[in-house]
């Protein structure tokens, strides 16, 4: 296992920038979504779990990658629709509609921290991912450099008691996941974890005072765990 030496142009920053700034309000997102395109890489089959609106699928899309979604807002959908990803409307906590071994890759960003049965939500990306294709998951580190901080003073590093309480930090997380847990939950189901990642290091808690430096050096301190991992089926 490694962690990805990633290395963008100065072009390809700019364009993804403005490809995201609509939609993305933080650095940790933006380099969370730049890791997650290079990943994918191109002339791959991908299907995109959680899609919503398709902003992150059009990105994959544009390098040369026939992008599927999957989502349970049909006013999401619709929008994907026209920015020319093949999505549809369905709840991923059901089968999926998609026949055995049809993905190069599947993924599943910021998803799985809000399903309630992973067992079978895992089961379904290796039914519809080729043998040897790959799964990119991202999801908040629970183990990041602000909860750990956090939690030596006693506060609440972002949890919810319930689906609307705190309401002014619910983000409807009912999952929560270190390096460890994620690579070991992921093994057992029969997926080889290839790389390990992170995005940045947050030192507050708005996250604007950050590090992606920090993150490259010390990925289980970084906000979001970032994982390609092969199916071994």
């Amino acid at each position: 296992m490694k962690e990805t030496g990633f290395s963008y142009s100065s072009k390809y920053y700019s364009e993804l920038s403005v490809d995201l700034h609509k939609f993305i309000r933080s650095k940790g997102d933006l380099e969370r979504i730049r890791k997650i395109v290079e990943l994918v890489g191109e002339n791959k089959v991908v299907l995109d779990l959680g899609c919503f609106n398709g902003d992150i699928s059009i990105i994959i899309k544009k390098n040369n990658n026939k992008v599927y979604g999957l989502d349970a807002s049909e006013s999401a959908i619709k929008i994907a629709n026209e920015l020319g990803i093949i999505a549809k409307v369905g709840n991923l906590e059901n089968p999926f509609s998609y026949e055995d071994n049809n993905f190069d890759i599947c993924v599943c960003a910021e998803v799985i921290e809000h399903i309630l049965d992973t067992d079978f939500f895992i089961e379904e990306i290796k039914r519809v991912l080729k043998p040897n294709g790959y799964l990119i998951i991202t999801t908040p580190n629970v183990a990041s450099l602000g909860r750990r901080m956090l939690l030596l003073l006693g506060k609440n590093p972002f949890f919810e008691a319930s689906f609307g309480f705190p309401s002014y930090k619910n983000a409807g997380h009912i999952r929560y996941f270190t390096k460890d847990l994620l690579i070991n939950f992921l093994d057992a189901k029969g997926f080889k974890t290839i790389i390990f990642t992170s995005n940045v290091v947050n030192f507050n808690n708005s996250g604007n005072i950050s590090s992606k430096l920090f993150a490259k050096l010390f990925p289980t301190l970084g906000s979001t765990l970032i994982i390609k991992a092969q199916n071994m089926k």
